[in-house]
């Protein structure tokens, strides 16, 4: 790592929290951001063992650029953490005139390939859609995207606003399947006809989460 980077980190529910407090949590991540562009590079998490103290290292993500060369990058993560830890590479990034970014992701655990998958993050790195990508077939599975909200109108999960407000998830043919909101799940149908809900979000200004595609709006 060199002198144009600078560090960040946060408790478990992603909060900043200074390097001074660290020995206070049982777990931390370290962010690790670009000193020019300020784009995030790495996250590394970190455990520490309640029996001996130590830290352990728990694998992370790898934010690549397009000068990256990805199997190389893959090559000098793997091998890094405690065994069994996951790393994810992120790499393909696009970007949209909001700050938000989609991303191609493949995730490896034991130094084996175990997954992959599509991500859009807004601009505070929050997921805001995805899916996975069947290894075999290569068809997209597992399809969501994420609703966070004003916090002046939705109250936030443990007051994290890394949580999202309301999820969505999509079937094979991209449209609406399930709705998750407050510990509630919903059809399509009986999420329109909440009374509460659609006071707060406004279906027809909402078209993003009409259908799964597209993921990235340009």
């Amino acid at each position: 790592m060199g002198a144009d980077t600078y560090i960040k980190y946060t408790d478990e529910n992603n909060n900043e929290i200074m390097q001074e407090q660290l020995h206070r949590f049982s777990e931390f991540n370290s962010l690790i951001y670009d000193g020019t562009t300020h784009e995030l590079k790495k996250i590394e998490r970190f455990s520490k063992n309640y029996r001996t103290k130590e830290v352990e290292q728990l694998g992370g993500e790898v934010y690549l650029s397009s000068e990256d060369d990805l199997a190389e990058v893959i090559t000098n993560h793997i091998d890094i953490g405690t065994f069994g830890k996951p790393w994810i590479f992120y790499y393909n990034k696009e970007t949209n005139d909001k700050g938000e970014t989609q991303w191609d992701s493949i995730l490896y655990r034991n130094g084996n390939l175990q997954g992959k998958a599509i991500t859009v993050f807004d601009v505070n790195y929050r997921k805001l859609a995805g899916c996975s990508i069947d290894l075999l077939t290569g068809m997209k599975t597992d399809k969501f995207k994420n609703f966070y909200g004003d916090s002046s109108v939705f109250d936030y999960e443990f007051e994290n606003e890394t949580i999202p407000n309301i999820k969505f998830t999509y079937n094979e043919s991209d449209r609406v399947d399930e709705i998750f909101f407050q510990d509630d799940e919903y059809s399509l149908r009986d999420f329109l006809d909440n009374d509460e809900i659609s006071t707060k979000f406004l279906w027809k200004e909402n078209g993003y989460y009409h259908a799964f595609e597209p993921m990235l709006f340009h």
